[in-house]
C-alpha cells in the first residue's frame, strides 16, 4: 500500500517540483528550525538543507537543529532527513547519521528515494508508538502492582492486628470457659449439696412426722406411693411426680402444731361423722383439724424446693362438690395433683382405719365419696389401684376391652367415662342392658381402655 507523507522542509529552496511531481506528498517549508514552533501538525519528515547556503557546515551545527525539532512539544519526534550534496564524503554522512539524523539524501530529491527511506522512518515511528503504549500499560500496571502493594500491607497489618486480638480473645474466651467449667462444677455441686440437704430435711421433717403423728407408720410413704401411680397414668410430668412424692410423705406436717394428746386420739380423716369432739381440745386443736394442711403448707413453702410440694398440700381439704376447705373449690377449680393426693390418702386412711377390710368392701367405702369428696376420674384410677396392687390376686380381676363385655360379668371397679362421668359401680353385674348402655357411651364419650372385672 502506498505511503502518503507529509513533509517539512527547512532551508531556503523549498522544492515544490517534488510535490507536484507526486500527488502522495505534501509539503511546507520553513528558512529556519525555530519556525517548526508555530506547526500545530506533526509532519512525517523533515527535511533539512543545512550545505545549501554554506557547505562547511560543522556536526555541532546540525545537532542544535536536531535539538530543536527534539525539544518540541510533539510526542514523538519526526523523522529527520538531511540532505547533502551528491558529492558529499561517507565521513560527513556518517557523521550526521551520528549526530542525530535518520536518513542522508542527495540533492536533487529523489521521490522513490524518500518513499523507501521513509517506510523505515515510519515503521520506527510504529514502534515507538507501540513502545510508548506498552511502557504506559506496564507503567499503569506497575502502579496498579503499587497500589496492591500497598493495600496488600494494609490488609496484612490488619491481619496481624485481627489476629492478635484474635489470639486475646481466644484467651479470654479459654479462661472463660474453664471460669464457665468451674462455675458449671461449683453450681453442680452447690445442686447436689442442695439436694441432699432438701432431701434430709424432708427425711427430718418426714420422721418428726412418723413419729409424733402417723398412727400407721409409713403412710405417707404409702400415699405417695398410691398418688404417684395414679400421676403416671394421667400424665403428669417428672416435676410433678417428685413433687407429689414429697407431699405424700409431708402432707401431715400440719399436725405436728396439735396437742400431742389430741393426735394421739385423731381418728384419720378430717370429716367423719362419727368424730366425737373432744371437749378437753382446744379451739385452736379443733380449727387445726380441719385446716392442717394449709399450716404444714404454709411452713413448707417457705423451704427451697417444697413450694410445689406446699402448692399440693394446701387443697388437700378440697372437696370437688365445693364443700371443703380453705377456699371452698370446685372440680377442676382444684390443683389435679391435690384431686390426687387426696384420693391417695382416703384410700390409705380407709385401709388403715379398718385392718380386716377386704378389697370389696375398701371400694364400697369409697364408693359415696366420689364426686363429692373425690374426683371421678382419679377415683377410677384409684379403683384400679386397688384391684392391681390391694386384692387382685383374692378377687381373680382381670381386664378385658369393653368390645370383650359379656353378660354376667361383675365390675371390679367403677367404671367411668374418660370425663370422669360415672356409668356403673364396682360390683354391678352386667346385663345386656348395661353392657349397650355402656357401648353406646363409650361411642360418644369413650371409657376407660381396659374394664376391670371379677374372674
Amino acid at each position: 500500500m502506498a505511503l502518503r507523507l507529509s513533509l517539512l522542509y527547512v532551508g531556503v529552496r523549498c522544492p515544490q517540483d517534488l510535490v507536484s511531481a507526486d500527488s502522495r506528498l505534501s509539503i511546507a517549508c520553513v528558512n529556519t528550525p525555530d519556525a517548526i514552533k508555530s506547526f500545530k501538525q506533526r509532519p512525517d519528515i523533515v527535511l533539512m538543507d543545512p550545505f545549501v547556503l554554506d557547505a562547511d557546515v560543522d556536526s555541532e551545527k546540525v545537532r542544535s537543529w536536531f535539538d530543536t525539532f527534539h525539544v518540541h512539544n510533539f510526542k514523538f519526534s519526526p523523522a529527520v532527513f538531511v540532505i547533502v550534496p551528491a558529492e558529499t564524503k561517507k565521513s560527513v554522512r556518517l557523521s550526521l547519521m551520528s549526530s542525530g539524523a535518520d536518513q542522508v539524501v542527495d540533492w536533487p530529491l529523489d521521490t522513490r528515494e524518500i518513499e523507501v527511506k521513509a517506510k523505515g522512518a515510519i515503521d520506527k515511528l510504529h514502534l515507538e508508538q507501540t513502545l510508548f503504549s506498552k511502557i504506559g500499560s506496564l507503567e499503569k500496571s506497575f502502579g496498579y502492582l503499587d497500589r496492591f502493594k500497598r493495600e496488600l500491607k494494609e490488609v496484612k497489618d490488619e491481619l496481624l492486628e485481627d489476629k492478635s486480638n484474635l489470639n486475646t480473645a481466644l484467651k479470654q474466651i479459654h479462661q472463660m470457659s474453664q471460669e464457665r467449667r468451674r462455675l458449671k462444677q461449683s453450681l453442680l455441686e452447690i445442686k447436689t449439696q442442695m439436694a441432699a440437704d432438701m432431701e434430709g430435711f424432708g427425711r427430718i421433717l418426714y420422721t418428726l412426722i412418723r413419729q409424733r403423728v402417723e398412727l400407721n407408720r409409713g403412710h405417707g410413704e404409702r400415699v405417695g406411693k398410691i398418688a404417684c401411680f395414679i400421676a403416671t397414668k394421667m400424665g403428669l410430668s417428672q416435676k410433678q411426680l417428685e413433687d407429689l412424692s414429697k407431699a405424700g410423705m409431708l402432707h401431715e406436717t400440719g399436725l405436728l402444731f396439735l396437742s400431742k394428746d389430741y393426735i394421739g386420739e385423731k381418728v384419720p380423716g378430717w370429716g367423719d361423722a362419727d368424730q366425737d369432739p373432744d371437749s378437753s381440745s382446744t379451739v385452736y386443736d379443733q380449727a387445726m383439724r380441719v385446716q392442717f394442711p394449709v399450716k404444714g403448707a404454709e411452713l413448707l413453702s417457705h423451704c427451697r424446693g417444697f413450694e410445689g410440694a406446699a402448692a399440693i398440700i394446701r387443697c388437700l381439704n378440697e372437696n370437688v362438690d365445693g364443700t371443703g376447705y380453705p377456699d371452698g373449690l370446685k372440680r377442676r377449680h382444684i390443683p389435679l395433683a391435690s384431686r390426687i393426693l387426696a384420693a391417695a390418702d382416703e384410700m390409705e386412711n380407709l385401709r388403715e382405719k379398718n385392718g380386716s377390710f377386704g378389697i370389696q368392701n375398701l371400694l364400697s367405702e369409697l364408693e359415696p365419696m366420689i364426686g363429692s369428696r373425690l374426683d371421678p376420674t382419679v377415683a377410677g384410677w384409684l379403683e384400679k389401684y386397688a384391684v392391681l396392687h390391694l386384692g387382685g390376686d383374692t378377687l381373680k380381676v382381670r381386664g378385658v376391652g369393653v368390645e370383650q363385655l359379656k353378660p354376667g360379668m361383675t365390675l371390679s371397679a367403677t367404671l367411668f367415662t374418660r370425663t370422669g362421668t360415672k356409668l356403673l359401680p364396682a360390683g354391678q353385674t352386667l346385663n345386656r342392658q348395661t353392657i349397650d348402655k355402656i357401648i353406646q357411651y363409650h361411642r360418644a364419650y369413650p371409657v376407660d381402655e381396659t374394664v376391670y372385672i371379677k374372674v
